[in-house]
């Protein structure tokens, strides 16, 4: 969502192109991004041990992954990576976590619905 609205306001979007990138990126990212994330993550702590070198590892395969899909895909993989690492930080309840995946599901079938 927070892609969406990024690309809405900087990119001159109309109503419709938020909800054309918010239906396309959610199903990227669902997919594609997650799956990329897991795999990114699990081959920098492969391939490397210290902390930091591992954070910039794992940024480097995400934007890689996020690349092949072009400037927008390396937009959300970029925002992937920041959202993914502040979430870590953050001690959150699963509470929170389920309101938050309904929130997303909610604003979708409503805008597939319009």
């Amino acid at each position: 969502m927070l892609f969406a609205l990024i690309f809405s306001v900087f990119g001159g979007f109309e109503g419709d192109g938020f909800y054309n990138l918010y239906y396309i990126n959610i199903m990227i990212v669902i997919t594609y991004g997650v799956i990329a994330s897991l795999i990114s993550d699990w081959i920098s702590n492969k391939i490397v041990k210290k902390a930091y070198a591992r954070e910039i590892t794992s940024f480097l395969l995400h934007c890689i992954s996020g690349a092949i899909l072009l400037v927008l895909g390396l937009f959300s993989a970029i925002l992937f990576f920041i959202v993914d690492r502040l979430l870590e930080k953050v001690k959150i309840s699963w509470l929170s976590v389920i309101i938050a995946i309904f929130i997303v599901v909610l604003v979708f079938i409503i805008l597939i619905n319009r």
